[in-house]
């Protein structure tokens, strides 16, 4: 092995410690913030046994930053409301709107939702989109969470493949996405 000799020779000393920074590292941003919601401890029982392999920190995640099939987050709010009104799930609600049964069941007036609020980290960039889709639905993010929370555990899989194909059809009808057939009739 061949070693190389050092010398006590100060030449490149100098011109190492010019060449250094002297400054201290700016501290790294933090990847993750916090984001509050809120939600019934009820649902949260529901979500962990419908969507096992989530955690359900990774489920709010995903409901508030990705958009449910075949229904508009501007419907939601009109939903949510309207089922409250009806005393009845927002899936029956929509499916009711939709032709699809008749008269939605009330819910038991014993079944009391216990409401909890969860903090959740995400990333800046997911933060700033929920928060933009929540001030252009003109509510809070933490009523945005609830209403969004809710609704992608009740309407994902709403509609079956045959009724999606009723609806394509009736919103060529009338000029219409699917989407917003499904919503005009939502809102009547």
């Amino acid at each position: 092995m061949d070693f190389k000799r050092a010398s006590n020779s100060t030449d490149k000393l100098e011109e190492f410690i010019t060449g250094a920074d002297t400054q201290k590292e700016a501290p790294a941003k933090k990847s993750k913030v916090a984001i509050g919601t809120k939600f019934s401890k009820e649902l949260a029982v529901k979500i962990r046994k419908k969507y096992p392999t989530y955690t359900l920190a990774k489920f709010i995640e995903l409901a508030l930053t990705t958009p449910i099939p075949h229904i508009k987050d501007d419907v939601l709010i009109t939903i949510y409301d309207q089922a409250k009104w009806f005393n009845t799930s927002m899936s029956e609600f929509v499916r009711f709107k939709m032709g699809l049964i008749e008269a939605p069941q009330p819910n038991d007036p014993k079944d009391v939702q216990h409401i909890k609020n969860y903090i959740v980290f995400v990333s800046d960039s997911k933060k700033e989109k929920i928060r933009q889709i929540a001030e252009s639905l003109e509510v809070s993010i933490l009523t945005y969470s609830d209403v969004k929370i809710l609704a992608t555990y009740e309407l994902k899989d709403i509609f079956t493949f045959d009724e999606l194909m009723q609806f394509k059809a009736e919103a060529n009808n009338y000029d219409l996405d699917t989407d917003e057939y499904i919503a005009m009739r939502i809102r009547g």
